[in-house]
Parts: C-alpha cells; structure tokens; sequence
C-alpha cells in the first residue's frame, strides 16, 4: 500500500509538473474579439494518484511544514537555473493595497529563500482589480506574472487562455478552507484559475450612528434622506455610476446577465421605466439630504472626505473604505446594513447589488508558475486575509480568518451577510459590453438634472442603452 506521505507528495509532484508545462506550451494563434489568444494543451500525469488543476476538493495539507516548503524551494530553485539563477517577477494591485502587498511580499521571499537562487518581485500599483484583467488581456505574455482582478473579469481571461490553472497542491487547501460560495467563484466549470482574496466586491450601506441611532432609521431610502436632511448631511449614493445604479434596476425586476460570452438585458421595458423613476425620484433630493455622484474625485475619495468634513450621514460603499469611516468618525459611531429599500413602481423594494470577490491570478505564460502560484497562494492565505483586514478592513473569505474576534464583531461582516441574499455575482451578470454602454453616464444626467426629466426621455434613453447592448 502507498504511504499517506507518498500519495501527497505524489500528487505535490504532478501539480507541479502540471504547472510547470503550462509555460512549454506552443501558443496558436486564434482571434477572440480583436485579440491574439494563445491555445495549450496540458500534460497530465500517469501515477494515477492526482489529476492537477482540477476543481475537486482533494487532501489538504500543510503547505508550510518544513517539507513542504522545502519541495517548493525546489522546485524554484529549478524555475531558477533557467534564467541564470535569478526570479523574476511582476505582481500588480490596487494603489491602495501597494504598502500592504509589498510587505507580504517580503514574507514570502523570507519564507522560500534558498541557496542557488535568488527571487525578486517587482510590485506595481498600476493596474486595480478593475482594470488588471483587460491590461492582461491586451497582451497576456506582457503582462504581469502575478495579479489581483474581479471575479467579472475571469470568465474573459479563460477564455483567452491568458490564465493558469490552480494547481491541486493549492487548490485542495483553498476548497477545505472556504465556502462552496467563494470556491464557485473562482472555477469555470469545476476547474480552479484564481486564489480568493477578500469578499468585498460589493456594496452595502455604512452609516453615522449618531444620525441613525436605531437600525429601523436605516431601513428606507427616502426617511433616510429625510433624516440626514434635517441634520444639515447628506446620503452618498453614486447613481452616476453602472455598479451602484444597478442596485435600482435589480430591485425592479430587471434583467443582467451574461452567459457564454453573451450580454443581456431588459432595460427598455416597465420594469426598466420603473427603476429610472424611482432614481429620478431620490435625485429631486440632490443637494438635500442626497448626493449621487463623486464629482469627479472618485468613490473613495468622495466618502472619505464626506464623513471627515461632516457633510455625509451614510454611503454606499464597500468594505475598502471602512478604516477611513472609522477614522473619521470613531469606530464607535460606525454602523453599517444591507441596503435600504427604495419607492420603485408605487412599493418599497429592496435595493440590490452587484457582490462578489476580488482574486488572485497567475499569468499562463510566466516562467516561474510554481513560484508564481506559491506566490499568490500566500497572498491569499488566512494569516494573509487577517492582516489585510487589520490594516486595510477587507473582510477575509477565509473561514479561520473569519473566526478572528475583531472580524467576527466588525459590523460589515453583518451587512455583507445581510446583503448576500440581495447580491448578483458579476461574472454571471455583466460582461465587458455592460461597462461600455451609458448605464453610469444617464444615471449621472438623472443627478445632474435633479430627476426633472420626462417618461419618454427616459424611455428614450433606455432603449439606446438596450440598443448598445443587443448590437
């Protein structure tokens, strides 16, 4: 019989041998809308003991007991004497995340130094979760070895083949220790391509206790404003934007989705009157109790700035922003919810939102895949996940992470779980077609017009955003 030890390393040694091919493939060109892709076959093994990049939960193990770590080092260390002993790397974040990432960086390369071999991650700021996967795309064998995107954007990058599977090694560890919520998220028909990071693509709603002292004063959109109103503050809710004004059409009944490459809506149609309407309706109250645009600064700029001068009582927003709240207005007075309901067709409906979760990737094409995915993997980990939340407030996806008493007590953890039955996963529901329509910009013209615009401008308008989407 093999030993327990022998089946693991021999499914650590296909995984590996797995991902280490990816990188010997010969690309053949194909054209996917305007772009180049690359087509690979992947090796697999014989032993019969694993298959890897498999979305199966397998045997977890300790990734970092001293003989794991070391057959990670060696392998590197062959990834190494390739290119003269030296790895070299490219990871992209957010701006915001930069000092973070690049001190978890250090870890790693503490972690896994080795004699014979040197590794060097180059970190940039200059590509956020938005924007990392499209970058990727515009030429994958350019693009970073290591990078954080949106779920959204991962059915785009498998399909050019931009994207490595996650090897089994990582994979079984990530599966036993998330919920079969965030494991879907980063699997295309039961194959692993991502390492989940925080569960804070979405938005709920944070608040001023000392305005809204009770959670019912949170409960509907118009007593909110009202309230704020009468205490000289505003509600930040950017209409003016295609993410959070989804909330509206959502809530009334409209339909996004994006299936095999595909996106559909039902914008032109009463549901899609309704849901304009009743923005139009919270946008009478601009400048009074209610602001539904950034000005121009950008999102977290805005509500950072409002709560610090005073000028906001409550926001939608995500979890990014809560350490900025907090300092603002003292952890004490912070509240956060689900988002409140709003007047649409003559009822209160319960305003919806995009959710999801930000991911790690490893680029098909580096020279370094199992560095590349031990990388990403620490980056991802729960140790990992607890110290971006303690200095950047996301919430972990991880579940030992989450049993941490400060996450446990952290009131977004409550309003992301309260929202959840609200949420639409945004790879399911919009493509890249979404975001090139003027979804965001009428909802900005809504604002700027304070809601003073007529049933057949607005039908107008919805058919021509229907239009850009069905052609």
């Amino acid at each position: 019989m093999v030993s327990k030890t022998k089946r693991v390393l021999a499914m650590i040694l296909a995984g590996m041998m797995a991902a280490a091919a990816l990188t010997g493939c010969t690309p053949t060109e194909t054209t996917e809308g305007g772009r180049t892709a690359p087509t690979t076959e992947q090796s697999t093994s014989g032993d019969g003991e694993s298959k890897a990049a498999t979305g199966s939960a397998g045997e977890a193990v300790d990734v970092y007991s001293e003989e794991m770590t070391n057959n990670i080092k060696a392998k590197m260390k062959e990834e190494a004497a390739k290119t003269d002993g030296k790895i070299t790397l490219t990871f992209w974040c957010a701006g915001d995340d930069l000092k973070f990432e690049k001190t978890r960086i250090e870890e790693f390369k503490k972690l896994y130094a080795g004699d014979g071999y040197e590794i060097n991650i180059k970190a940039r700021g200059a590509f956020g979760e938005g924007e990392a996967g499209s970058k990727i795309l515009e030429a994958p064998k350019d693009g970073a070895d290591v990078f954080n995107f949106a779920d959204d954007q991962l059915s785009s990058l498998v399909e050019s083949k931009a994207i490595a599977p996650v090897i089994d090694l990582f994979n079984n560890n990530v599966v036993a220790n998330n919920s079969d919520e965030t494991v879907a998220a980063y699997q295309i028909d039961g194959t692993p391509y991502a390492f989940p990071k925080p569960s804070d693509n979405g938005y709920f709603l944070y608040y001023d206790k000392r305005v809204y002292p009770n959670e019912s004063d949170v409960a509907n959109l118009d007593d909110m404003i009202k309230k704020a109103a009468e205490n000289n503050k505003n509600v930040y809710f950017n209409i003016g934007n295609g993410w959070y004004n989804a909330a509206f059409y959502f809530a009334a009944g409209v339909t996004i989705k994006y299936e095999n490459g595909k996106q559909t809506t039902t914008f032109d149609t009463v549901e899609g009157l309704n849901a304009v309407k009743a923005m139009c309706h919270i946008a009478e109250n601009s400048g009074k109790g209610f602001v539904g645009t950034d000005g121009g600064s950008g999102d977290n700029t805005a509500v950072a700035k409002g709560f610090k001068d005073g000028s906001l009582a409550a926001a939608v927003i995500g979890t990014w922003e809560g350490p900025a709240i907090k300092e603002a207005i003292g952890e004490e007075n912070v509240g956060a919810a689900k988002l409140p309901t709003a007047l649409i067709g003559g009822e209160q409906k319960q305003l919806e939102s995009f959710g999801g979760y930000k991911l790690i990737g490893v680029n098909q094409f580096t020279q370094y895949p199992v560095t590349c995915q031990a990388l990403a993997y620490f980056l991802s980990n729960s140790d990992s996940q607890l110290a971006r939340y303690q200095e950047r407030g996301l919430i972990p996806t991880d579940i030992n992470a989450l049993k941490n008493e400060a996450v446990s007590a952290d009131p977004a953890r409550k309003a992301i779980t309260d929202q959840q039955p609200f949420s639409h996963g945004q790879g399911s529901s919009v493509g890249g077609k979404y975001w090139a329509t003027n979804v965001g910009g009428f909802g900005g013209e809504i604002v700027t017009k304070k809601g003073a615009i007529s049933d057949d401008e607005l039908k107008k308008s919805l058919k021509s955003i229907q239009t850009q989407i069905d052609t």
